[in-house]
């Protein structure tokens, strides 16, 4: 198991990881945030590319995207926002995870969330904002064993749903 960038010999992979989410009736992907228009060629340059800030769409800051790759098959993902803007304060955070629905529940949601705050020290990030829904018990569990502390939880009015928001320090114990 490894936690890589999309690469072009993903692109079977991609695929089933997007059909296994529409397969569980779930119509969106937490954290994957590819332009619609985009070819897959072309997500995995643009991937890249946010990666270093480059070209980012208006009120975007640069992220990274990395996949748990296993055996072939891509079991989840994690989006690293390098900053924080006021919105993202509000609903986003630094990290957003997802783990295709016939793989949860096997760790791997802890394993993506531990991945990325081992990206956001690199990045020199000293604590990081993890958001969920009060209701998805899962993720709220995760962010917990993984040291967030929840900040609040409040009615977001764009999502039209309340907001769970934890914080998680980065810096190491003296």
């Amino acid at each position: 198991m490894q936690i890589v960038p999309l690469q072009m010999k993903h692109k079977q992979a991609l695929k089933e990881f997007v059909a296994d989410f529409t397969v569980a009736g779930e119509d969106s992907i937490p954290a994957f945030l590819p332009n619609p228009d985009w070819s897959f060629e072309a997500m995995v340059r643009e991937f890249d590319k946010q990666s270093r800030g480059e070209d980012l769409p208006d009120g975007w800051v640069p992220g990274t995207t990395r996949f748990l790759e296993h055996d072939g098959r891509l079991l989840g993902l994690f989006n690293l926002r390098h900053r924080l803007t006021d919105n993202l304060r509000l609903f986003g955070g630094h990290v957003g995870y997802s783990v295709r629905p016939s793989d949860r529940k096997k760790g791997y949601g802890t394993l993506l969330l531990e991945s990325a705050k081992q990206e956001a020290r690199q990045l020199g990030i000293d604590r990081v904002l993890v958001t969920c829904s009060p209701t998805n018990i899962g993720s709220a569990a995760v962010i917990t064993k993984c040291g967030g502390k929840l900040q609040d939880t409040f009615f977001h009015e764009p999502m039209g749903h309340e907001v769970s928001r934890y914080w998680i320090e980065l810096k190491e114990s003296a």
